[in-house]
């Protein structure tokens, strides 16, 4: 039996992999009363990897998110409603990160692995809002640099050679920091407020479960 296990965890050491995930977003709201909304999204990565050894492996992350749609808003300009479409994509992002992975192999077919990683990501977002009184119609923008450390852990299924499917378990970011430049237009009355905020957080909490599905792919030696 040792020997087997020797033989079986030996196919993985010096073999770089290649690993994605994606999801798409597809809303369409007609309310009764009310106007038609629509949003649409993707969210995108992809990381390239090396097995440092048969239970070690670390390589690199790139994420990339966008989110639009088209909205109507409304808002009273003295005795008359004024309306006001907002089309186009609303949030975008992108990210690099770092990543360790440390694996069980169950047996030729499964297994579980976990491990750290960081990651530095740039977004752009941007959002209206109405006052409560509704006649002060507002855009908000934000330009958001961001640093995080996180945990993550999942499952995998070999079913060829050079295939995997894999399984998130669990993530956790415990500790980040981000850095803002906010913008607030009023509409309305044509006026704008700048702001820049530093925030940073140390939340130990895990997400579980926390499923998603990806593929990866062994490149030839």
């Amino acid at each position: 039996m040792l020997c087997t296990t020797k033989i079986l965890f030996a196919q993985f050491e010096g073999r770089k992999f290649l690993s994605g995930s994606a999801s798409v977003n597809l809303i369409n709201s007609k309310p009764e009363n009310g106007n038609v909304t629509s949003s649409y999204g993707y969210n995108f990565d992809m990381s390239m990897g090396t097995f440092k050894t048969n239970t070690r492996s670390a390589g690199w992350r790139l994420s990339n998110s966008i989110v639009g749609g088209k909205q109507t808003f409304s808002y009273y300009n003295g005795n008359e409603t004024v309306y006001y479409d907002n089309t186009g994509i609303r949030n975008a992002g992108v990210g690099i990160g770092r990543f360790w992975q440390f694996y069980k192999h169950f047996n030729n077919k499964t297994g579980i692995f976990a491990g750290p990683g960081v990651d530095l990501r740039f977004s752009h977002g941007s959002s209206y809002t109405t006052a409560t009184d509704y006649r002060t119609l507002y855009n908000g923008k934000e330009n958001m640099i961001s640093l995080s450390a996180g945990l993550s852990a999942g499952i995998y299924y070999q079913f060829s050679e050079k295939w995997w499917v894999t399984a998130s378990l669990a993530f956790a970011s415990p500790v980040s920091v981000d850095y803002s430049f906010l913008s607030n237009d009023n509409i309305t009355e044509n006026t704008n407020y700048k702001q820049q905020l530093l925030n940073y957080r140390f939340s130990p909490d895990f997400t579980f479960p926390s499923v998603g599905f990806g593929l990866r792919y062994f490149l030839a030696k």
